[in-house]
């Protein structure tokens, strides 16, 4: 029995029918990206918070997610095998406004108790119908922040001793490719019955597979009204396949595309690379966004809020990167090398790179969970971010998790935070799921061959369908346009597409 009250859901029934027709609607120096063929298995796994990050559990142990849990097809070269990892259970103190973390002098007064008898694990995987959606009681999921202050002070010591701290405005007057407007023929005949837009990546990152686009995100998420330095822009996330290089060089985790679709006719993006401070003080150095076993953090989804960039961590929860605080490197001819060396800034051969600042992982009381995609709901009061768990057969559960978009925090309750809701989806291969105005849309995978399809759904109602690109990934709502996107992730099939809202 659920352990708060839900807000109630309008149902409006509509008769259900597959893929409906009802839309309406120049820098000098380079970044890597060159095309490769060779092919292998990595294994996704995750690992505790950085070096120096300060928490009150000891090492993390992993668990195993319920479902099955099969190697995602749609995530070529990884097997997402991995349980929950649990977290540590420091609290956040930090106060961080959008775009500062100053501390105020007086504590926020403790919100009165909340879950205090969670379900039982078996109780949130109940038997799951096809087409179905059904509620499930939140309680049941409980996330625990690192120490943010601490990774704060390791960001700012980071780009103190990098001494090339720059503004998001500097990185897009500095957006060095050219995207190419409009689908490919063979996905564009996939979506022919929709109003859509959207583009294609140019042709070394379009052919590359050793990186994989997975999370989206924009300037609708990230401010209220919807832009940033009066742009319409994009995020989307690729991670690194590692055993896809002939060269079997070092992972090199996560890169985020920054795109300006402001003119989609002439768009244009950058690369820059996530990576994890290490060390302290004057010592302070930095990684790439990679796991305890050496592979690239999937970032299978991305959700920017203000100055904050969560990213999906499958095992564990979220790890936290600060778009305000990006610095350049002094070196690009390196794809090897990252960190400070030999008087030299670099980052896998990328000018620019983004910090993590902390991160939100399942506490030990937990019951299992996968962070395979992950989406903002502004809409929702309060609002929410929004979780999906990739599973090859009917289980994936969709969970939502309260955030205070001034602080651009999550939301915590005795120093944990309990999701909101939750729901098992009774779709296969979630690759990204969001909630707007109470309906559920569902991004899966290989639904009708290896074409994707959208669902849209409310609670105890039957999915609607939409036609969806080959390959499709993370979901990504454009509030003031009305528009949902996603990135399809195929080599030589990769699109990055919206379309008109629908509805339930």
């Amino acid at each position: 029995m659920p352990r708060r009250a839900l807000a109630s859901l309008v149902l409006l029934f509509t008769a259900c029918s597959d893929d409906p027709a009802t839309s309406t609607g120049g820098a000098s120096d380079t970044d890597p990206g060159t095309p490769a063929t060779s092919s292998a298995t990595v294994t996704t796994t995750d690992d505790p918070a950085p070096t120096g990050t300060t928490s009150t559990s000891g090492e993390p142990t992993s668990t195993t997610a319920p479902g099955t849990t099969a190697p995602n097809p749609s995530e070529p070269g990884t097997s997402d095998t991995d349980g929950p990892v649990t977290g540590t259970t420091g609290v956040d103190t930090t106060g961080p406004a959008p775009t500062t973390d100053a501390t105020t002098d007086t504590p926020d007064p403790q919100p009165d108790p909340i879950c205090v008898d969670p379900p039982a694990c078996a109780d949130v995987e109940p038997t799951a119908t096809e087409h179905h959606l059904k509620l499930l009681d939140g309680c049941a999921f409980a996330l625990a922040p690192t120490d943010f202050a601490a990774g704060i002070a390791r960001a700012d010591a980071l780009l103190a001793r990098a001494g090339t701290a720059v503004s998001i405005d500097a990185v897009l007057g500095q957006l060095n490719r050219e995207a190419v407007p409009g689908l490919s023929a063979y996905q564009a005949e996939r979506m022919k019955n929709h109003d859509y837009v959207g583009f294609r990546w140019n042709s070394g990152d379009g052919s590359v597979d050793y990186w994989y686009p997975q999370g989206i995100t924009g300037s609708s998420d990230a401010r209220a009204d919807h832009k940033i330095g009066g742009k319409r822009l994009l995020l989307v996330s690729w991670y690194h396949n590692i055993e896809r290089e002939p060269t079997d060089p070092p992972a090199r985790g996560v890169r985020l595309s920054l795109v300006d679709i402001s003119d989609l006719d002439a768009i244009r993006y950058r690369h820059l690379l996530l990576v994890t401070p290490t060390g302290e003080g004057p010592d302070v150095n930095f990684a790439a966004a990679n796991t305890k076993a050496g592979d690239a953090l999937h970032a299978g989804g991305i959700t920017w809020v203000g100055d904050r960039l969560y990213v999906a961590s499958t095992s564990a929860g979220f790890r936290v990167y600060d778009m305000s605080r990006i610095f350049e490197t002094t070196a690009s001819d390196d794809e090897n090398a990252i960190g400070f060396a030999g008087g030299e800034v670099q980052a896998h051969g990328y000018r620019y790179a983004v910090p993590e600042i902390g991160r939100y992982n399942l506490t030990a009381d937990s019951c299992p969970l996968r962070f395979s995609a992950v989406a903002l709901d502004r809409s929702a009061e309060p609002p929410v971010l929004v979780t999906a768990e990739y599973m090859t057969d009917l289980t994936g559960r969709v969970a939502r998790w309260p955030i205070d978009l001034a602080s651009t925090r999550l939301v915590e309750n005795g120093g944990t935070v309990f999701a909101s809701d939750a729901a098992i989806a009774g779709q296969t291969r979630i690759q990204g799921a969001v909630t707007y105005e109470n309906v559920y849309y569902l991004s899966c995978s290989s639904q009708a061959s290896q074409w994707g399809r959208l669902y849209r759904n409310l609670p105890d109602s039957t999915s609607e369908i939409t036609a969806w690109p080959d390959g499709p990934e993370d979901l990504y709502v454009e509030r003031d346009l009305k528009l949902i996107w996603t990135a399809a992730e195929h080599p030589d099939k990769r699109v990055t597409l919206g379309i008109p809202m629908q509805g339930y």
